[in-house]
């Protein structure tokens, strides 16, 4: 899947006195298969423009087009299909259902697909394996350290099998040897073939990435 952003701008708060441009005439091209980091000072815009790709917001002008489509052309229920279908997020916050097991969790993206229910248990297993996590597939999230909690998400936003990953600042709350982890999980869905876009402050993660974007001042500057 190929994602082109042209001339993209967000300002927030737009024609009040408090207005704040998040993102300002931004063109960026996404071929699939590409490892992106999105790097930049806090309020810079990085959460911003993941957002828009993810389709959970729209911009004050220009276009994003999927594949040739534009994306906000498409009605909102499309949007939520592409939102499902073709993309994995993981936070640094996980956004995982505490009180529910980790298989529970697993199925939330499953239950909005035309997927079998019978087909649920091979693929949550699959992905549990990949993250090394299938033994604690019937434990509740509450149970679970931070580091677990990522592999899980991490798991999660795979089952649907998404051309793109986006992940935002999923190393932030992790110790050293769940941050590498993380980084080799993220090295290793990218070598599968997916596009891989994160939002990061760590220099490592960043550094890992085949492309770094840096925002200063809602532009957006490719360092290689």
């Amino acid at each position: 899947m190929n994602i082109e952003l042209k001339n993209v701008s967000k300002t927030y708060n737009l024609h009040s006195n408090n207005s704040v441009t998040a993102l300002n005439d931004v063109s960026l091209n996404i071929n699939q298969g590409d490892y992106i980091s999105i790097c930049g000072v806090s309020g810079s815009g990085k959460s911003t423009l993941l957002h828009l790709i993810g389709g959970m917001d729209r911009p004050t002008s220009g276009n994003m087009f999927i594949d040739g489509r534009d994306i906000y052309a498409m009605k909102d229920r499309e949007i939520a299909e592409y939102r499902n279908k073709d993309l994995g997020f993981v936070f640094q916050d996980y956004a995982l259902i505490p009180y529910r097991t980790v298989e529970e969790n697993m199925m939330v993206p499953l239950y909005f697909s035309n997927k079998k229910k019978s087909s649920y248990q091979k693929i949550i297993d699959e992905c549990l394996n990949k993250v090394q996590m299938e033994e604690y597939k019937n434990r509740k999230i509450s149970s679970l350290s931070g580091g677990q909690k990522q592999r899980i998400a991490i798991a999660r936003a795979l089952v649907m099998n998404p051309s793109v990953i986006l992940a935002d600042e999923p190393s932030g709350a992790l110790d050293s040897s769940n941050r590498q982890v993380v980084l080799e999980l993220f090295e290793e869905i990218n070598k599968d073939g997916k596009t891989v876009i994160v939002v990061t402050h760590d220099s490592e993660l960043a550094n890992q990435a085949r492309r770094r974007i840096t925002i200063v001042d809602g532009k957006l500057y490719e360092q290689g």
